[in-house]
């Protein structure tokens, strides 16, 4: 038996990046329209789950990304990080400055940001749908 798990509101499957420089934070990452998480072990996180709070997909017992639409990339900083570097990170994570061409995670590190997390959060109303076929058939 597999189950899909499937967020009732759009924009509620968010993968989440948290880069750190002494004082300053940098959370950016990618909000999906719409998606569902696929394990083959009974969600049993339900009785306790809070829809306000939402749930790590590491934290589901044999949870997947099984499906995910219409991502959209977002990123926000503490407000200890200055106007103009803001505009270069957010150039940078955008890919809207030629003058890199690395991945916004490699110039973030060459520019001394840490990266402490790396997760993806479901939450909100959540509607189980147990499946009786194979999970292939849902990817």
């Amino acid at each position: 038996m597999f189950y899909q798990i499937i967020p009732l509101e759009i924009g509620s499957l968010v993968e989440r990046n948290i880069f750190q420089q002494s004082n300053k934070e940098i959370k950016c990452g990618m909000v999906w329209k719409l998606g569902s998480v696929l394990t083959n072990i009974k969600p049993l996180f339900i009785k306790t789950y809070d829809p306000k709070i939402g749930i790590c997909i590491e934290d589901i017992p044999g949870g997947i990304i099984s499906k995910k639409y219409g991502g959209e990339k977002v990123i926000y900083f503490s407000d200890t990080v200055e106007d103009e570097e803001q505009d270069e990170l957010t150039d940078i994570f955008y890919q809207s400055n030629r003058k890199y061409s690395k991945s916004h995670e490699d110039v973030f590190h060459d520019l001394g940001w840490t990266q402490v997390s790396s997760e993806t959060y479901i939450f909100g109303e959540l509607e189980i749908k147990e499946l009786d076929d194979a999970p292939s058939a849902y990817k």
